[in-house]
């Protein structure tokens, strides 16, 4: 308990946590606030002194002595509760309770979110347990006791915070919610014996606990003075940091004096959003505004490609012991560059075997659940949306990202029940004086307007909503805070793309002789389908049309492709060899990739000529991204960036309102790959509108004329009854995953304890059924030569009715390829990825 508020103590040194603490808290905390806050966190775990959680001595209650005062196990948090039912007991711990009292009215709150430290709040469940675990039995053990030592230690050890005078303790619920975060990092941090060695018999533990958590907080990174005195005094320019000559003007902009807490930065795919948002850290790091940096991408195959990234960027500003760089993916964990492996009883083995100092420094990248308290990471948007849901050891994640940048790209990409979560844990950031940049280059107004009012005041009212004309009138590249819009002189960098339509998005054979006519001349050719089955059949088709193999994307001399269906072994292999064969400094010669929506977010892959499905205006400038990315050596007659959109026969939307295809409509029951006609269809005519696409001119207009409401209203009415149908069951739609979304999510302007977490409902941060894990043991050889143990199902691809526990069964491997059945379902694993095979 002592060691647990001794790294409380230390933690409210760190400069990002003290302000988040006082911002919630409105005012300065005294040296007597944070005494009194470490009494509440000593008192933790005081419920282990109920001599049923004393029991568990031995392993097995039925070892447990007749003499013990209590013959069952306990636990240690819900126990709490009855212990004001035992007089004896109680009266050990009145005087401290009656002092807590004198607080303030938020000292219950406050003290329940101590005892909540292990992941949610506690309730009480008086029927559970027996009051007997607080009184004595025998001569063996007496609570009482215990509790009264408890009692004297902390008023020994605490004298401050229990002196007269002083304020009362801040009352805001969203403190009380913050300090729940920090006991829980308190107490995870406290409980590592890598950190706290076990006392001796001689030992002031008071006096050495505090030297043990100040040098644990130091060698996590928590406090990272140490890195921003580097930095202030080298003092690195952007060419340096960048290796490049200048920066281009949106990354120069990142390090105005003047902007806001909530950054929006709009600008065109390939101009250097990434450096930007690393340029905005660095700035901010200096200055001392931000203790550490959460890069939050869509995808985890983006987030793979921008670990290395960022880790070689911030290797040149720390040449030196730099702080640790965490690619924050659960299964492709990985810090300083190595990679980790889980071993049991919830231990690691890191792959170069460090020594303890520098094991200890990647304390973070151990458990999902610290991922955030690393000075540096990067992984998907759903590890910082956890800290806003009623999920365990939420409120860790929110203190751990409190001392953040949290940076957003590809903000767009979320829906409606994501984007309820990411404003309400944009919101909770703010007001705790963090930092957040959203990065698009696709952004609409309506959702621009969304987020800037989230830091309206009377000072800066929210922005007006912008009408369609006033909308594409908005500069374009530009960057958005609580001051208002403004320009952002382009790269020069403009990009023509000339773009044509061809009706055959159900013909995968004429799809293929497009691919194999770009490659016969040397270009290196990307199509990506909407939907995994129309990829795999383009690859089949491709494959059955040309003896040229070296032509063909492959991983390991397996000719493959890329999508999301692939085992965790494999996953890597691919986003590798993507990156080798069509990244920047890529060779010269043919080359065609056949992918899927894996292909088109914040990956840095170069293409001479796009072949791709009909989508949404946004995603498809997201693939056009893809297109013409750096200057490299293009055949001639490729010279010009060129795009073929597929599209349905006669380019007629129409049969999908009723029976979606190609990952084109809705779901009878809501839902879908790219749900909105309305706006795919505002997306075609905007092709057959302009034939040639200036980029980042057309930006603007290209995003507002298929996704503003007053152009979607216009165009249903145009249409006619069945696409105002449409537009009504979408936005009921919109309606019900908002809905949901403020049901799961955490409410931190309650009282903290007010809202239990539910127990029995499955909450997560994107809705739909859950995925399964198929684990294979042993594990079999895959199509590329690794060994497959995990392989994740997506949920529609499952059988109905499967158990919970169901495991694959008839499994045969045999040349690369895996078959194996689950439930009543059958399945093949290749180089294709996971099929589901017709019963």
């Amino acid at each position: 308990m002592i060691d647990v508020a001794a790294c409380f103590v230390s933690l409210v040194q760190c400069r990002g946590i003290r302000r988040a603490l006082e911002r919630l808290a409105r005012r300065v905390l005294t040296d007597q606030d944070v005494e009194r806050l470490a009494v509440l966190v000593l008192l933790h775990d005081i419920g282990k002194a109920n001599s049923g959680f004393q029991a568990k001595r031995w392993r097995n209650a039925r070892d447990i002595p007749n003499n013990w005062s209590y013959l069952f196990h306990a636990g240690h948090v819900s126990e709490i509760f009855n212990l004001s039912e035992v007089p004896q007991a109680y009266a050990a711990v009145e005087s401290l309770i009656s002092q807590i009292n004198n607080w303030g009215a938020s000292s219950n709150s406050l003290l329940m979110a101590s005892i909540s430290h292990h992941g949610r709040p506690a309730k009480d469940k008086p029927t559970a347990v027996s009051t007997a675990i607080w009184k004595a039995g025998g001569n063996t053990y007496d609570p009482t006791s215990v509790l009264k030592t408890v009692v004297d230690k902390t008023f020994e050890i605490f004298p401050l915070a229990f002196a007269a005078g002083g304020y009362d303790l801040p009352d805001a619920p969203a403190f009380s919610h913050l300090f729940s975060g920090l006991v829980q990092l308190a107490d995870w941090i406290g409980s590592d014996t890598r950190f706290f060695a076990f006392s001796t018999p001689d030992e002031d533990r008071a006096q050495t606990a505090q030297q043990y958590a100040d040098t644990a907080i130091a060698t996590l990174g928590l406090d990272a003075e140490i890195w921003r005195d580097i930095l202030n005094s080298t003092q690195p320019d952007f060419a340096e940091v960048f290796s490049v000559s200048k920066p281009r003007p949106i990354q120069k902009a990142m390090s105005k004096e003047d902007l806001g807490s909530l950054v929006i930065l709009e600008s065109e795919t390939g101009s250097g959003k990434t450096e930007a948002a690393l340029w905005r850290f660095l700035h901010l790091f200096r200055t001392g505004k931000v203790d550490s940096l959460y890069f939050a991408l869509p995808t985890r195959v983006a987030a793979t490609q921008l670990y290395q990234r960022l880790k070689t960027t911030l290797e040149r500003v720390w040449p030196e012991n730099p702080p640790v760089i965490l690619r924050a993916l659960p299964g492709y964990v990985a810090a300083d560059g190595e990679e980790v492996r889980a071993l049991s009883d919830f231990k690691v083995l890191w792959n170069d075997s460090p020594n303890e100092q520098v094991a200890h420094r990647r304390w973070s990248g151990e458990n999902a659940k610290r991922f955030l308290a690393a000075p540096i990471a990067v992984g998907t948007i759903d590890q910082a949306l956890m800290g806003i849901l009623q999920v365990s050891h939420a409120h860790l994640r929110q203190a751990t990202l409190s001392r953040s940048l949290l940076v957003v790209d590809e903000v767009h990409a979320s829906d409606a029940y994501m984007t309820v979560l990411l404003e309400r844990l944009l919101k909770f950031h703010m007001n705790c004086g963090g930092q957040a940049l959203l990065l698009s280059a696709t952004l609409g107004s309506s959702a621009r307007d969304r987020y800037m009012a989230l830091v309206s005041s009377s000072d800066f009212p929210p922005l007006p909503n912008s009408d369609f004309t006033s909308a594409c009138m908005a500069p374009y590249p530009s960057i958005t805070d609580q001051h208002g819009m403004q320009a952002i002189k382009e790269s020069g960098q403009e990009k023509k793309v000339c773009c044509s339509m061809q009706d055959i998005i159900d013909a995968p054979d004429q799809v293929a002789q497009l691919a194999l006519a770009a490659a016969a001349q040397g270009a290196k050719v990307l199509v990506i389908r909407n939907t995994v089955p129309a990829a795999v059949a383009t690859l089949k088709a491709i494959e059955s049309a040309t003896s040229e193999q070296g032509w063909l994307f492959s991983v390991n001399d397996a000719v493959s492709l890329h999508h999301s269906r692939f085992s965790r072994e494999d996953r890597p292999l691919l986003d590798a060899a993507i990156q080798a064969q069509m990244g920047k400094g890529r060779a010269v010669g043919a080359l065609i990739v056949v992918g899927t929506q894996t292909l088109e977010q914040s990956l840095d892959i170069d293409a001479d000529y796009l072949i791709t499905d009909l989508c949404p205006m946004d995603v498809l400038l997201q693939r056009i991204g893809r297109l013409h990315r750096h200057a490299s050596n293009r055949p001639a007659a490729y010279a010009g960036a060129q795009a073929v959109i597929l599209t349905p026969s006669n380019h007629d939307l129409t049969p999908m309102l009723t029976r979606p295809s190609h990952g084109l409509g809705r779901f009878r029951n809501g839902g879908g790959v790219y749900d909105d006609l309305r706006i795919v269809e505002a997306t075609r005519r905007l092709i057959v509108e302009r034939e040639e696409i200036h980029i980042p001119a057309d930006n603007r207009y290209l995003v507002e004329g298929a996704t503003h409401p007053d152009q979607l209203e216009k165009l249903c009415q145009e249409l006619g009854e069945h696409w105002q149908a449409l537009s009504a069951a979408l936005q009921g739609d919109i309606g019900a995953e908002r809905s949901v979304a403020s049901l799961h999510v955490l409410d931190v302007e309650k009282e903290f304890g007010e809202d239990e977490f539910p127990e029995d409902v499955s909450i997560s941060t994107r809705l739909g059924s859950q995925d399964r894990l198929v684990n294979f043991e042993p594990p079999l050889s895959g199509p590329f030569g690794k060994l497959i143990k995990t392989l994740p199902i997506r949920s529609h691809m499952l059988p109905q009715g499967l158990s919970l526990d169901a495991e694959a069964t008839a499994v045969t491997q045999q040349g690369g390829v895996v078959e194996f059945a689950l439930g009543n379902g059958q399945y093949r694993y290749s180089r294709y990825g996971l099929e589901r095979l017709s019963n």
